[in-house]
């Protein structure tokens, strides 16, 4: 059956004042003809609802919420369905999508599906107490009306072990009130009574309540499903009148000066016992993982008069930037026979490969970089043997000038003026593993011209060092997506 294209919101409206309701939530509220919701979630936004169709549920309504919101869709409507925070977070999201597979629905059938994200409750409440979820959390609801009580207990037994800080949905109600109880008797089995409790009833909303406590008395305090609680990790605790949890600042920096700790590099994973660096990588190599790098992370701290006329801002244009990507790089996408001897002004380095990595030669200086994918032992190469524990690049002492020789150098390249080896990582490395990428350094062997210099045949990648960096990024990014 053919049916009138329709469309289907699928909005979280957070704690559901209008302070705390994005604007993408209110415009799918106010362009829908049909809005369809749990009764209290309906009045809380009822002042924006005129003129339109409203279907109110009750509790336990759920699926005929569902259905009747994809039904209505399908009939060519804008029907926009309303939960509490976030509809992907233990709202109707889920369960609008089991409709969908239930009937055979399509992608790019009727109705079209658009999700629209609320601040969830977690986030919400944590903010009316400080800042508890600032590192690792688990959200665990304790409603055993649709999931077994044996998962919910080994899920709060696996969080209370793991040190997360937990919160706790729907944990009690008229009916259910030995859950909060069980999953209290869990958590003191690994955190001792003291540890930080906050209890936050309809946060932003005119019912608010909030209440500070530990784990050895919160149980003393009102409960119910509008409640959400905060169990503290062990290392929470209570600043002035507010729940912090620590992101781990102080392990590697100090907090008066902001100075490195002995031991410790900035940027650079944690060093200490049980860490990953002093590990040896089992079940062979790692994997050669197509991981981006944040552009700009690392800048140098300036306060200015902020002035968007004198900034470099512009849209996220992906796609086009790719497109001009792809035309600057074209005309070196034809391999020519071997040219005439190279005669440059220009500073000339030279890349080969060795081991997985990178050596660069720039004039009698050696470097090595990315990490070696194989053993390697380095003094056969006229080098001394280097440990594998260094960063992006690392400089290779001339143990015997004869041997080097045998590296084969196929590569030159053009290097800006500040001449960094960390120019060649930022080309040609995958970030977490440090290791070059294929991809990339055979699209530049595939795609550059063959030339002669000082009598030896290379591959000409002057176009990639003299070449804007942000083409160049932005090509980089698309060619390893492909």
């Amino acid at each position: 059956m053919n049916l009138t294209s329709g469309k289907l919101n699928i909005v979280g409206i957070g704690p559901g004042n209008d302070e705390h309701i994005t604007p993408a939530a209110l415009s799918a509220i106010k362009e829908a003809d049909y809005v369809i919701g749990y009764t209290t979630y309906i009045n809380l936004v009822k002042h924006h609802l005129g003129g339109k169709q409203v279907t109110r549920t009750g509790m336990t309504e759920e699926i005929t919420r569902a259905q009747t919101a994809v039904d209505t869709a399908r009939s060519g409507k804008t029907v926009t369905l309303i939960s509490s925070g976030d509809a992907g977070v233990y709202g109707m999201a889920g369960l609008v999508f089991e409709v969908l597979r239930n009937i055979g629905w399509k992608k790019g059938d009727s109705p079209e599906i658009k999700m629209i994200p609320g601040i969830t409750a977690d986030s919400s409440c944590a903010s009316l107490v400080g800042a508890p979820l600032v590192h690792d959390a688990a959200r665990i609801s304790l409603s055993d009306l649709l999931t077994p009580w044996s998962v919910i207990e080994n899920r709060i037994e696996s969080a209370a072990k793991g040190d997360f800080v937990i919160n706790l949905y729907n944990p009690a109600s008229g009916r259910r009130q030995r859950q909060i109880v069980e999953a209290a008797r869990i958590i003191r089995k690994y955190r001792p009574g003291g540890t930080p409790v906050a209890l936050v009833k309809s946060a932003y909303r005119r019912q608010e309540m909030v209440q500070f406590s530990d784990l050895d008395h919160f149980l003393e305090f009102e409960i119910g499903m509008n409640t959400t609680v905060i169990i503290g990790s062990s290392q929470s605790f209570v600043y002035e009148g507010f729940f912090v949890t620590p992101r781990g600042y102080g392990n590697k920096y100090s907090l008066e000066d902001g100075s490195v700790r002995p031991g410790q590099t900035r940027a650079i994973s944690l060093r200490g016992e049980g860490d990953l660096a002093s590990r040896p990588i089992e079940h062979g190599s790692l994997p050669n993982l197509n991981i981006t790098k944040i552009q700009g992370a690392f800048v140098r701290t300036s306060t200015t008069v902020f002035d968007p006329e004198e900034e470099d801002i512009k849209p996220d244009t992906s796609a086009a930037n790719a497109l001009a990507a792809l035309q600057f790089l074209e005309p070196i996408q034809t391999k020519d026979t071997l040219r005439e001897e190279l005669h440059s002004k220009e500073e000339i380095s030279l890349l080969g490969r060795l081991g997985g990595g990178i050596i660069l030669k720039d004039q009698n200086d050696f470097f090595l970089v990315g990490k070696l994918k194989q053993p390697i032992d380095l003094e056969t190469f006229g080098f001394f043997n280097i440990s594998e524990q260094y960063e992006n690049f690392q400089p290779l002492k001339i143990k015997d000038q004869s041997l080097t020789d045998q590296i084969q150098f196929k590569v030159l390249i053009s290097p800006p003026k500040e001449r960094d080896p960390q120019f060649i990582y930022d080309l040609f490395a995958i970030y977490r593993n440090s290791s070059v990428s294929e991809r990339l350094w055979n699209y530049v062997l595939d795609n550059g011209q063959n030339t002669l210099w000082n009598g030896k045949e290379y591959i000409d990648a002057r176009w990639l060092g003299n070449s804007p960096r942000q083409i160049w990024s932005v090509f980089r990014e698309t060619l390893l997506k492909c």
